[in-house]
């Protein structure tokens, strides 16, 4: 078996590799001064400063290129769905936040007031106080949610509420929230209409209908306790009622 003699390893010589042929006598190559290699690596810095400025301006127009055409894809889509009846465009889709905003609105912050000062007012004392509660409720609705809410003065005239800084407060924090309500919704566009369109004394249609919460929903109905949300005739959020 032969054996290669192994090759003799590149020797570094002041910083610089020299060959195998290079005379081992003669003397070595001068390193770079610190004033050349500061210079190399400034030069070095300043290639990789510029690369990467490049590359933050190119990532920029490209993320500026790819929102504008999504904003114009949107913009189609949005025209698209708009000319279909069986889908839900923009404006819609809008409301339909709306019709949420405007359910919790009446079953908390109206709710709330009518519980508070469901004892302060004489209005139908007959009703149980359940119902008044209720009753209560749907008087404060027709008068606020409108596109010109009532005064307050007029609200606590129509409740039969004494005349109270805590109830006038009370209602002209509900009223602020009803006309900004207001003012969305006549923002959206589209026809907005609020429905208390019903029957007494008949089954509740579940179409349009449902049962407030304390409420059968087997039962007959006796009042509207909040108006249905509706948009070109379509229904987004349907009428709460009271059954007897």
């Amino acid at each position: 078996m032969i054996f290669r003699e192994p090759e003799e390893p590149l020797r570094q010589v002041g910083g610089w590799l020299a060959g195998r042929d290079r005379d081992p006598y003669a003397p070595p190559a001068p390193a770079p001064s610190i004033e050349e290699q500061l210079q190399t690596a400034n030069q070095r810095i300043a290639t990789l400063e510029f690369e990467a400025r490049r590359g933050v301006t190119e990532h920029q127009r490209m993320w500026e290129h790819i929102s504008r055409l999504e904003r114009q894809l949107g913009g189609l889509l949005a025209a698209q769905l708009d000319r279909r009846d069986d889908l839900a465009g923009t404006q819609h889709c809008e409301h339909q936040e709306l019709a949420r905003q405007a359910r919790t609105l009446v079953e908390q912050k109206f709710q709330n007031f009518s519980r508070q000062y469901g004892d302060r007012t004489d209005l139908d004392r007959h009703r149980p106080n359940r119902e008044r509660t209720a009753y209560l409720m749907s008087q404060l609705i027709r008068l606020l949610l409108d596109k010109r809410p009532a005064s307050s003065w007029s609200i606590q005239h129509a409740l039969r509420l004494a005349e109270d800084p805590g109830s006038e407060t009370a209602i002209n924090r509900l009223r602020t929230e009803c006309v900004a309500l207001a003012e969305r919704i006549a923002k959206t566009g589209l026809t907005h209409e609020w429905s208390y369109t019903h029957t007494t004394g008949v089954p509740l249609d579940p179409e349009r209908q449902e049962a407030w919460t304390t409420c059968d929903p087997e039962a007959d109905v006796c009042f509207v306790v909040a108006p249905a949300y509706l948009v070109d005739g379509r229904i987004y959020s349907r009428q709460l009622v009271y059954t007897s």
